[in-house]
């Protein structure tokens, strides 16, 4: 089963390592750090450009797979 994948912005850093992210929809996410990243010990930072999955569940709450490209200034 294939998640849809979307390209957002972390906005802040949240307790227990969480991150509140805007995705390019406009909508705010509460994402979590995935498996794969969380073992890679990569760090993200507010600012950054991240790839997130929304829950199919509850869209307000989500998972960051991986990191995007850097935000074009």
């Amino acid at each position: 089963m294939s998640a849809v994948q979307v390209e957002a912005v972390v906005l802040e850093t949240l307790p227990n390592a969480r991150y509140r992210c805007r995705a390019g929809d406009g909508s705010e996410v509460t994402c979590h750090v995935g498996g794969r990243m969380r073992l890679k010990v990569v760090r993200v930072l507010p600012g950054e450009t991240v790839v997130i999955e929304p829950s199919p569940l509850d869209p307000s709450k989500g998972r960051i797979v991986g990191k995007g490209r850097s935000p074009k200034s």
